[in-house]
């Protein structure tokens, strides 16, 4: 029982401090260090776990696959291929409903933060003189930007779940995919219903759907590589870097300026310190402790995968938040191995707190640019996060 008030009490502050927006990664690397100081680990050895989990092979592959992912972020960007994508997408659907649908999805491909900011305004836009509430179009908005955080290799959340239960990322990503098509299917049912089809003005060229192909290929190739050849993912990434470096003939300095607008150091702090959360809960054996806590507990073990991530992503907001900090434990609950179908349960869980939470931020940029009413647009949300998180409920029970 001590264990768990430890490791409770490490838990609180990550939570507290998340809530006052402070930096995930310092949060993390304080509560590592409080860790340590309640099973009486001195400051040497805290130092030395946090070295070793830093210089892990796991944690430098990862520092340097998201590193990678925000160059090309910052390229297709610069380069106009996001724009190309989003413009060729909206003459090639024609329906508006479909425009409104799709437009934060392609954004959403890119995992920038607060992305829903960047599609709203496309979205009303789409949307056009259709008579549709602003609850609604935020709904639309928030809803279809976020498809691909449960299932692709560019967002922290989903690398990170593949570092801490080292499970490959082609496996993760299969068990994953049921998620991401229960937001499609739910989304078709429950964001458009009672709204008719509008017809988008003007004209589709012959040209956009090999425009939209062209510059969705970066995105397309990093999934391929990773699913298809099964590449580790920094190394795949730097292969499409460098080949948009080649191809669009940047220059030394243009990739110095690249580099250094896409670096982000909160980033790196960020895995480094989830990374050295999960070896300070390896090294205080506290971790090897709590399967059996568990198992005494009398607590069925699909409740605690709902339960914790659930918790956390609803009080925090943020997809690596619960990852990072529910993820180790509930690694450690399986015997350090396991099946890709609970962490796919675990997953929804999170997630549908992080959909839920009051701070977060897509949610609070989306219903502000629509000046929305924000209990109206929970109103929307409740049961299609219901109908995602069972679907993540089947993967597990099935």
């Amino acid at each position: 029982m001590t264990d768990l008030l430890r490791i409770g009490a490490a838990f609180a502050v990550i939570i507290f401090l998340l809530r006052l927006r402070w930096n995930l990664g310092a949060v993390m690397l304080l509560a590592s260090a409080l860790l340590g100081a309640l099973y009486l680990i001195g400051p040497l050895r805290q130092l030395t776990v946090m070295a070793r989990a830093g210089a892990d092979p796991v944690t430098l592959n990862l520092v340097g696959a998201l590193v990678l992912i925000m160059v090309l972020e910052n390229i297709i960007r610069k380069r106009g291929l996001l724009k190309q994508m989003t413009d060729s997408l909206s003459r090639v659907a024609r329906d508006r409903r479909y425009t409104m649908a799709i437009l934060p999805g392609v954004i959403g491909l890119l995992p920038s933060a607060g992305g829903a900011a960047f599609s709203a305004p496309m979205v009303q836009e789409a949307a056009g003189d259709i008579s549709i509430s602003p609850e609604r179009r935020a709904f639309i908005n928030y809803w279809f930007r976020h498809i691909w955080e449960y299932c692709s290799p560019l967002y922290p959340g989903i690398i990170l779940v593949a570092a801490v239960s080292r499970i490959p990322l082609d496996s993760l990503l299969l068990s994953q995919l049921p998620l991401p098509l229960g937001v499609v299917v739910v989304g078709a049912l429950f964001c458009f219903r009672g709204v008719e089809g509008h017809a988008m003005p003007g004209e589709r060229k012959k040209d956009d759907i090999r425009d939209l192909v062209v510059s969705l290929l970066p995105i397309i190739a990093s999934i391929v590589m990773v699913v298809v050849f099964k590449l580790n993912l920094s190394v795949a990434m730097a292969v499409i870097v460098i080949v948009l470096f080649a191809l669009y003939r940047y220059s030394l300095s243009e990739i110095g300026t690249a580099l250094k607008e896409s670096v982000s150091l909160n980033v790196i702090l960020m895995v480094f310190g989830i990374m050295a959360f999960k070896g300070m809960l390896e090294a205080s054996g506290a971790i090897e402790s709590l399967p059996r806590i568990f198992r005494e507990s009398g607590l069925p073990p699909a409740a605690i995968f709902f339960a914790l991530p659930f918790l956390v992503g609803l009080l925090t907001g943020l997809t690596v938040g619960f990852v990072g900090s529910t993820f180790p434990i509930i690694v450690a609950m399986t015997g350090h191995s396991p099946d890709p179908s609970v962490i796919t349960f675990a997953f929804a869980s999170g997630f549908a707190g992080v959909m839920l939470s009051p701070t977060h931020l897509c949610l609070l940029l989306t219903v502000q640019y629509f000046k929305a009413d924000l209990a109206g647009t929970y109103r929307l949300m409740y049961v299609p996060v219901l109908l995602v998180f069972l679907v993540g409920l089947g993967v597990y029970l099935i």
